[in-house]
């Protein structure tokens, strides 16, 4: 069975949604695979019902800030808040790496970022991070704007910056700040409501970090303040 075959067997929102449809392209790779899955925001635990019927090697975790009182059998269920670095802690402690992260918690755009910002330096190159729910960055109450686009503390906008990290083109040195991820992000899906942030190494696209800027690169910044 395929992963949209498996979804109908559970009501999860990820079938309303068309997301399931869209796991079943990205994740068909790492079906057969000694994986390990990560999935932020539980619910009532059909999405991890879903994972765990479909990837039969994996090593499945689900953390969520509410305590649950269900089980799933081979699937480790966790109480714990995503934007609590010593919990994620934990986490790193006992898997090492992970292979897919899914982010479907709070979609508090800060903590959509410090999950982000702590857990993608322990996602295996060629592994997905998946983020659901980005129509929560233009609700306020999520930390988003419906009128100020380029808010930039929006969950949006934080991956918009990640796209500049993929394309910036190098050579312009003077207006170039390398960031954790520049270099190690291979592309970015953006489909309706969700994005999927492939891991990997780009080649030849960024400086070393003990290069140092020159008095005309300073020259060069403050013109281009006027352009």
């Amino acid at each position: 069975m395929n992963l949209v075959d498996i979804g109908k067997k559970y009501p999860s929102s990820k079938n309303i949604s068309g997301f399931i449809q869209l796991y079943d392209k990205y994740f068909t790779p790492y079906r057969d695979l000694e994986i390990n899955i990560l999935e932020i925001g539980v619910d009532n635990g059909d999405s991890l019902r879903i994972w765990r019927e479909y990837f039969s090697k994996a090593n499945i975790c689900g953390i969520d800030i509410d305590k649950k009182n269900f089980e799933i059998k081979d699937t480790n269920i966790l109480q714990g808040d995503q934007s609590d670095h010593k919990f994620l802690n934990t986490l790193v402690a006992e898997y090492k790496h992970f292979d897919i992260i899914i982010d479907d918690g709070s979609h508090q755009a800060k903590h959509i970022i410090s999950s982000f910002n702590y857990l993608f330096p322990y996602l295996n190159n060629d592994g997905l991070y998946v983020i659901e729910d980005l129509q929560t960055s233009y609700i306020p109450r999520y930390g988003g704007s419906r009128i100020n686009l380029s808010k930039k503390e929006s969950s949006m906008n934080f991956l918009k910056s990640l796209t500049d990290s993929i394309n910036y083109e190098k050579n312009n040195r003077p207006f170039f700040k390398k960031n954790e991820s520049d270099g190690l992000i291979k592309s970015i899906y953006f489909h309706q409501n969700i994005a999927f942030i492939h891991k990997g190494e780009s080649i030849n696209y960024f400086y070393p970090n003990n290069i140092k800027e020159k008095f005309s690169d300073k020259i060069k910044k403050f013109f281009s303040k006027f352009f």
